[in-house]
Order: structure tokens, then C-alpha cells, then sequence
């Protein structure tokens, strides 16, 4: 019999990923919601406390615990110097992302405690792979069915409009956007793709192999470059460390064929290299139109203004264009009932980048600068920033960024001193591999940000060090 533990663990791997960002309602002062998925975890953290109390606080004896609550010191530390002395926002809203960070980073400790055995370890795989499994149903049927999307991208979205896809429109999911989706497959198809050749039984190997493939189909649907790249680097890593060399030959094959074959993702790449795409012109690679957040670049204006039951672009006063992520209409109306403005995608992939490089990326430094030490505040430099560092170092400083980044070199550490062969040693690569492929990806995207790419990761972290205490490292 599983105990209570384990249960919820098996619940929140399965839940968070699969259910859509529907809000239960807003918090005032923000577009941020309270969901079902913070339900879930509420009443998880009070059981996995009360399990705590029973069995004597044993928390505290775990080296790993005193790490995590220097960044959470750092966190509320962050919060009430910006209080006392910027005031940039709210205080409900500080102390909301900074409690938010702590919360997404509790399910660690409900994952290690689930896992008492090392037969244990095969029941968050199984579900891990379910969950997989119909993120890639629900994401194959917004492409190619018309099913509904339920996006955060904005505030008018995150009020759960049902939005569905254009002809442009990358698919996320039941994630808040494809960046979060590709980020999620990303770093579980890092476990799934080399645990499948470990499995011994046929009919497991089979199994994951299967959900690898539809998995690996998925993440490239999104068409996030960065996810891409981090992932092929991530799984190539973990199958050398595993001893599966081969393995990266044909592995590195299928996402180079996929990449060229997805003429969105091929096209964004070469984009990226301006002169590496004079050199494959030859290709001929199809252009298309790009799918990113709603941008502002100076040309004309395009809004949707309703005819009849059918909503048609209207050109207005000539100062900007407006290009939709998802087309954002009620449920009514379908993708086919819109007519779109074109727009060069070489063109969005710069814009993208002038983005990060001349408006985020500063901004975050601006606010380290302001105080290096604390920073300015959880929360305080807006909802995006593309670099999940340079948001931590600008919202908690050098204290925060720091404490934060003792949590994966603690890990790091304690896994290249192991000694050992056995199944569970190459587990712990495997993990550490998934640190790499977050990490990658929160280069450009706000992944510990981002509440079901981070409780994942926390998750699976929390997995990681349960084996570790298994192969005598903890």
C-alpha cells in the first residue's frame, strides 16, 4: 500500500502539468490568480507539515534544508528592505512573489520524503510519463483539432478566455505559453529518453520509448530554440555520463531531421545566425510568419473590431501592429473566421532579441544596481524579464542570485564525488542533467518563475536527493 505521501506526491506530478491555468480568483491589485494548482499544493505543504510534527521535525536533520532557507531569508529579506525603502510596489505584492518562489520550491520536500525506498522511484516515473502523455494530447489537439487554449500571456488572457490557435500560434498546452511547455519537455524528456535504456523489462523500455517520441514531437511544436538547444545538449551529456554513447549518435540524427523538418523551428534558428543562413539558403527553407508575444515595432496599427459574428482586422491611425499569440476571442469564434497581417518572421526573432537585450535585460540590472546586495524586490522589475538570473539578481541581489545557485552546485558536488555504477549512480546524472537543461533555458525564459515548469523542477530535485541519500552522498 502506497503511503499518504506517496499519493500526493503521484497527484501533483499528474495534476499540475494537466490541468489548464483556469483562475479561481484574481488577487487584487495584479493579474495574478489563485488556481487549483495553488489549492493543491496549500493542502499538500498542511498534510506533508502535520507528517513532520508526527515524525519529530527530521527535516532539520537534511544539509540540503539550510540552503534553502538562506534564499528564502534572502527572498523575505529582498522584500521588506524594498518596503521600508523603495517602494516600487504594493507590499502585498512583494511579499505575494516572494511567498509564490518559497511555494514552488515546498514540493521539493514532499518529493524526497515520498521516497523511502528505491523501489519507490518507479512510481513518479509512471506518472511522470501519463502526464506527458496527455499534455501531448491536449497540444496535438490544439494544432491540429481546434481545441481551446487557456494562456496568461497577458491580463486579458489570464482571466481563462478560451482562446484558440492561428495559423501562427505555437502550441502550449495547459501551460501559460510554449515557452513554459518546451521548458517542462525539455527537462522530463532528459529523464525519460535515458532511463527507457536502463529499464530492463521489455515492456517498460517500449513504454518510455513511445513517450519519448510523442513527448520529443511536442516540444518541437513549440518551436522554442532555446529549448531545443538545451535539451540536445542536456540528453547528449546524460546518455555519455550514463555509458550510452552510441546512443547519442541516433539521438542527435532524429533532432537534427526534426529541426529541419519544422520549417518555424529550422527558420528561427537561421534567423538567430543571420550569415548562417546565407550559407543554407540553399535549403530553401519555407517562410513564415512569427508566432511570438504580442510585440509593438513601428508600422500600423491592427485591431479586431467585430462584423456581424465574424471579427475582421481593421487598419487604423499608422503607428504599430499588433501580432497575436493566440488569437484571443471568445469561444464562439473560430481561427478560421480571421484574416491576419504578415509579417517577416527574420523580423520578429530581432525583435525578440532588441527585447531582451535593450528593455529586460537592463531593466533587471538597473534594479541590481540600485541595491546589489537585496535588490529591489520580488515581484518589483514587471511580470517578465527573460533571464530567470538576471530577474533573481536584480530582484534579491547578490544575497538571493547567490543562495540560490548553492542549491544545484550542493547538487553538482555531491554527484561527480559519488563512486559507483549501479542504476542509481547513472540516476543521478541523469538528474544532475536536468539542471543543466533548466538552467540553459533560463537563460531567455523565467522558468523558476513560471509556476508549473518550477514545481516540476522542484520536484524532480526533490527525487534527485532522495537518490542521492540512496547512493550514501546525502
Amino acid at each position: 500500500m502506497p503511503n499518504l505521501l506517496e499519493v500526493i506526491l503521484a497527484v501533483i506530478i499528474f495534476a499540475i502539468p494537466l490541468y489548464p491555468k483556469f483562475p479561481l480568483t484574481e488577487v487584487v491589485g495584479s493579474y495574478v490568480n489563485i488556481r487549483l494548482d495553488d489549492v493543491i499544493i496549500a493542502t499538500s505543504v498542511f498534510i506533508w507539515i502535520i507528517y513532520q510534527l508526527k515524525n519529530k521535525v527530521k527535516v532539520l536533520k537534511e544539509p540540503i534544508l539550510w540552503i534553502f532557507i538562506a534564499y528564502w531569508l534572502a527572498l523575505l529579506s529582498s522584500a521588506l528592505n524594498s518596503i521600508s525603502n523603495h517602494q516600487i510596489e504594493p507590499i502585498s505584492i512583494l511579499l505575494l512573489h516572494s511567498f509564490r518562489r518559497i511555494e514552488y520550491m515546498l514540493v521539493f520536500f514532499i518529493a524526497f520524503d515520498a521516497i523511502k525506498t528505491k523501489n519507490n522511484l518507479k512510481f513518479p516515473l509512471v506518472f511522470l510519463c501519463l502526464a506527458c502523455i496527455g499534455v501531448s494530447i491536449v497540444g496535438l489537439g490544439q494544432k491540429y483539432l481546434s481545441w481551446p487554449i487557456v494562456s496568461t500571456m497577458n491580463e486579458e488572457f489570464s482571466k481563462g478566455q478560451l482562446l484558440y490557435m492561428s495559423v501562427w500560434t505555437r502550441i502550449s498546452s495547459t501551460f501559460a505559453g510554449h515557452y513554459d511547455l518546451a521548458t517542462f519537455m525539455s527537462v522530463v524528456l532528459v529523464i525519460i529518453g535515458p532511463v527507457a535504456l536502463l529499464a530492463k523489462q521489455k515492456l517498460a523500455k517500449i513504454a518510455l520509448l513511445v513517450t519519448w517520441l510523442i513527448s520529443f514531437y511536442t516540444l518541437t511544436l513549440t518551436a522554442s530554440r532555446i529549448s531545443i538547444v538545451a535539451f540536445w545538449f542536456s540528453i547528449s551529456l546524460a546518455l555519455f555520463l550514463i555509458k550510452k554513447k552510441l546512443w547519442i549518435i541516433p539521438t542527435s540524427i532524429l533532432i537534427a531531421f526534426s529541426i529541419f523538418n519544422s520549417a518555424e523551428l529550422s527558420q528561427r534558428l537561421l534567423a538567430t545566425i543571420p550569415s548562417l543562413q546565407k550559407k543554407l539558403a540553399f535549403l530553401q527553407i519555407e517562410r513564415i510568419v512569427p508566432t511570438g508575444t504580442p510585440i509593438a515595432v513601428p508600422t500600423q496599427k491592427i485591431v479586431f473590431v467585430p462584423t456581424g459574428n465574424i471579427t475582421k482586422p481593421a487598419v487604423q491611425d499608422p503607428t504599430v501592429v499588433q501580432v497575436p499569440t493566440a488569437v484571443p476571442t471568445p469561444s464562439r469564434l473560430r481561427p478560421d473566421d480571421f484574416e491576419y497581417p504578415k509579417v517577416d518572421l527574420d523580423a520578429g526573432v530581432a525583435r525578440s532579441g532588441e527585447i531582451r537585450f535593450k528593455v529586460e535585460w537592463p531593466r533587471a540590472i538597473n534594479a541590481f544596481l540600485k541595491n546589489p546586495l537585496q535588490g529591489t524586490g520580488s515581484g518589483s522589475i514587471t511580470l517578465a524579464t527573460d533571464n530567470d538570473f538576471l530577474r533573481i539578481l536584480g530582484e534579491t541581489g547578490l544575497l538571493g542570485l547567490i543562495s540560490f545557485l548553492l542549491i544545484p552546485v550542493w547538487f553538482f558536488v555531491k554527484t561527480i564525488k559519488q563512486k559507483g555504477d549501479t542504476v542509481n549512480h547513472k540516476l543521478n546524472y541523469i538528474f544532475l542533467c536536468c539542471i543543466i537543461s533548466m538552467f540553459a533555458n533560463a537563460i531567455f525564459i523565467d522558468v523558476f518563475a513560471a509556476s508549473k515548469t518550477a514545481y516540476m523542477f522542484w520536484i524532480i530535485m526533490g527525487i534527485y536527493y532522495a537518490n542521492l541519500k540512496f547512493t550514501k552522498n546525502a
